[in-house]
């Protein structure tokens, strides 16, 4: 066995469960499972889909925040073996709704988003750094990284693996939990990082319906 899991308590919420018809979530899970597991599931033309669509969602993104939607956030940041300061990767950075408790927990940001009207809705703040580009090519110089963190974003395993201290940590957040579109289980967010990682440790917990999971190389094995 290459890898362990520890499962936290959940924390419950109060917030009623959003109703979504699996039509809504179900095929994306399925691409950023292929993305994740197959050396071909990204290339040009779902590089260009994913950025039409998110292109397009831009002007209505914000009516997607609010502060139940970064608890999860808040959560794996709290309670996740991750330590303060260093270099945050947000990947899929939108209209940053999510990065403001990443700049409470990191000294610098670095908000990464394929779709450039995500980006030129997002605010400037100190101590971020926007960037247009791909995930999947990120413009960092090796071991870069002190912390990926992918809210509602997907996994690319091997570059993530590149860019990545070798003490840093990888935060894999679904803010709707199995019914987000850009989701994969516990078992198999490690099952995909560990081809790149080597042997890993992970903590996996749920706030509300959200859920999270931080990954680390194990150190002793």
């Amino acid at each position: 066995m290459t890898h362990a899991i520890t499962y936290l308590d959940a924390i419950a919420s109060s917030a009623e469960r959003e109703v979504r018809s699996p039509d809504d979530y179900l095929p994306m899970q399925a691409v950023t499972h292929e993305i994740a597991f197959q050396s071909n599931g990204w290339g040009a033309d779902r590089r260009q889909k994913i950025q039409e669509l998110f292109d397009g969602l831009a002007p209505e993104w914000h009516t997607r925040g609010g502060e139940e939607r970064l608890k999860p956030t808040v959560d794996a940041l709290e309670r996740g073996p991750l330590p303060t300061g260093g270099i945050a990767i947000e990947i899929g950075s939108g209209t940053g709704l999510q990065t403001p408790p990443l700049l409470e927990k990191f000294d610098f940001v670095v908000s990464v988003d394929l779709a450039a009207e995500m980006l030129a809705l997002s605010p400037r703040r100190d101590r971020l750094e926007l960037a247009r580009a791909d995930a999947a090519e990120l413009p960092l110089s090796a071991g870069r990284a002190d912390a990926i963190v992918c809210v509602n974003a997907f996994l690319f395993p091997m570059e993530y693996g590149r860019v990545l201290a070798p003490d840093g940590r990888i935060i894999f957040v679904s803010t709707s939990g199995d019914q987000t579109p850009i989701y994969m289980p516990p078992e198999d967010v490690v099952a995909c990082l560990e081809a790149a990682l080597g042997p890993i440790d992970a903590t996996s917990s749920a706030y509300g319906w959200g859920t999270w999971t931080v990954v680390m190389r194990r150190t002793e094995w």
